[in-house]
């Protein structure tokens, strides 16, 4: 009897020496494993409080460009006034474009923290694992052997139940080991989806930093070509003003009344006339690049209270790049050499949408001709009144403008 005890007491010493030790080891791993992490998430901590600090001072000093703006548009519309716009204009995008750049380096600051919780998660899921484990295989190693025997040989049934009662704690250890992994596998998942989004955010940044840029360069444009337009004398500019006025209300005009002239005569035609069989519009992307330098009614259009609204969007691509019809149609109008549009294109299409496409280069279609989606029809230029190279593209629903981005995929 006494050495059925025995063994019986060795069996759950040897038990529970062996999963102290386990969970002894197990805890010294993690530890060792998080601890130089811990310290390099700590620094990214401060930088990320760095970078947020940056970034709370700048955009303070984007919402006085703001204001300065706002100022300018009030005052007397004088060359003076006017550049001063300008450079005020110029000033605020040079922050934004700062912005956007502290922006990213705070998101990859996160990106980097995000990647060290995620790696340090898949080794805490390891490691509970390995524990995990190491109960399951301490529990087989011993239940299969004749202690059952041992113990109800044993006089004392206060010795059983104490040994139930210690099993039934090693039982719930590996509950509690497998509630671990299984909650550290939830955790996982969820910084793999953070991370997932940091880097679309990430994404969204850098399109937007370049669509900043694309800006500033056609706000330095702008002002370069009012400097070198008036040669800094207010009558040069007032004459300048004044001529651009009338050659846009011409211009809008002649658009709208060509455009209507030609739908009634195309109308009469009936169905023997191509353009009656045409549906409605459904439009594309004039140009491969969408980045944009300007919108529609573009609150930082530089003569936006001298001109009125800017009746298109601008697409910030090099000299000479393809522009292609969005949409299938009939050419109402070529027209060169025009001092608000320079070269451009009108295509009406069906459903009483008009496409305009200005500042060409050179075009490639002539007037009174039926053009497909997507057939190239010019190159972009810089043409008329214009800064620099890009494309002024309008969209007209029954000859009034309206925005493109409403009608573009």
């Amino acid at each position: 009897m006494i050495k059925s005890n025995f063994r019986l007491v060795l069996f759950f010493a040897i038990l529970s020496g062996l999963l102290v030790s386990a969970g002894f080891l197990i805890y010294q791993k993690t530890a060792w494993a998080t601890e130089p992490d811990q310290a390099v998430v700590d620094d990214l901590n401060k930088q990320i409080d760095a970078q947020r600090a940056k970034i709370d001072e700048i955009a303070g000093k984007i919402e006085e460009y703001k204001k300065n703006v706002q100022v300018n548009r009030q005052e007397t519309a004088n060359l003076k006034n006017q550049i001063l716009l300008l450079n005020n204009q110029i000033g605020k995008t040079d922050l934004e474009i700062s912005l956007k750049e502290e922006q990213t380096k705070e998101l990859q600051l996160k990106m980097d923290q995000t990647n060290i919780q995620i790696n340090d998660t898949e080794k805490e899921i390891e490691l509970q694992k390995e524990q995990l484990a190491g109960l399951i295989r301490l529990i087989g190693r011993y239940e299969d052997r004749d202690y059952i025997a041992v113990i109800l040989a044993n006089d004392s049934f206060s010795d059983f139940f104490d040994r139930l009662k210690y099993s039934t704690n090693i039982q719930k250890n590996v509950q509690k080991s497998m509630n671990k992994v299984k909650e550290s596998g939830e955790r996982l998942k969820g910084e793999q989806k953070r991370l997932s989004e940091q880097k679309q955010e990430l994404s969204e940044i850098l399109n937007k930093l370049e669509d900043t840029k694309g800006i500033l360069g056609r706000q330095k444009n702008d002002k370069n070509q009012l400097v070198s337009t008036t040669q800094q004398s207010e009558k040069k500019f007032q004459s300048l003003i004044n001529s651009l006025k009338k050659e846009q209300n011409a211009s809008n005009a002649q658009v709208a009344a060509l455009e209507r002239k030609l739908r009634d005569e195309l109308a009469k035609k009936g169905t023997s006339e191509k353009f009656n069989t045409l549906g409605n519009a459904a439009l594309v992307w004039p140009t491969q690049s969408h980045r944009l330098t300007a919108t529609y009614h573009d609150p930082t259009y530089p003569y936006r209270s001298l001109l009125g609204e800017h009746s298109g969007i601008d697409l910030g691509v090099p000299l000479r790049t393809q522009i292609k019809a969005a949409e299938a149609g009939y050419v109402a109008k070529v027209a060169l050499g025009t001092k608000w549009y320079g070269n451009y294109i009108m295509i009406i299409h069906g459903g009483n949408i008009t496409t305009l496409y200005a500042h060409l280069s050179s075009v490639n279609v002539k007037q009174d001709q039926y053009v497909t989606r997507g057939q190239l029809i010019g190159l972009s230029g810089s043409t008329g009144f214009s800064s620099g190279p890009h494309l002024h593209f309008e969209v007209r629903s029954n000859g009034i403008p309206v925005n493109p981005l409403n009608y573009l995929p």
